[in-house]
């Protein structure tokens, strides 16, 4: 156990100049979008390199439009929660609540889990369109995202979103929503 332990170590550490050279690259050459976006998987990978266990990773995406039907939420405003979320835990945890659960019991969760959540907040109205670009968003650190929507009719009304997305197109529908992606 000891020597596959060094071996596994030692084939790491083999890795770090190679790894560290090429983050040290892109990090300098990241005035460009699409190096900055690499440099930030690079950085992601390069930081797991010495954990050993897959951890939060940067989100690399651009944009998310948010698109109110006219009769959404029965023709009343629709409270929306995106949640990045960067501990394992609090991740399966809020994935077990309900969007109503989740807005009348979030106080308490942050309370619970310092430090694991960020969250954008929106209400809309019906026929709003808004639309939501990378820097408005922030790329953090996370193992996931979720989405919750404070429809007035029972259900979930929660989506875990893909992380390997480029764009998400979130339709708010009278009673539910639905979420679009779209790969890198």
């Amino acid at each position: 156990m000891t020597a596959i332990s060094t071996t596994h170590f030692k084939n790491r550490l083999k890795r770090w100049p190679v790894n560290l050279a090429i983050a040290t690259g892109l990090i300098n050459l990241s005035g460009c979008a699409m190096i900055g976006s690499m440099a930030n998987v690079v950085a992601s990978s390069t930081a797991n390199l010495f954990t050993g266990s897959p951890g939060p990773s940067f989100l690399d995406w651009k944009a998310m439009t948010l698109v109110a039907a006219p009769d959404v939420n029965q023709n009343s405003p629709l409270a929306i929660d995106l949640v990045f979320v960067r501990d394992a835990a609090a991740l399966e945890k809020i994935l077990t609540l309900p969007a109503a659960k989740w807005f009348a019991s979030k106080d308490e969760i942050l309370k619970t889990y310092p430090n694991a959540f960020t969250i954008k907040s929106w209400e809309l109205v019906p026929q709003q369109v808004l639309q939501l670009s990378e820097d408005a968003l922030g790329s953090p650190r996370v193992n996931g995202m979720v989405l919750f929507a404070d429809y007035i009719t029972p259900g979930d009304h929660r989506a875990l979103l893909p992380m390997g997305s480029a764009a998400f197109l979130v339709d708010l529908d009278a009673r539910s929503f639905s979420v679009k992606s779209k790969p890198r």
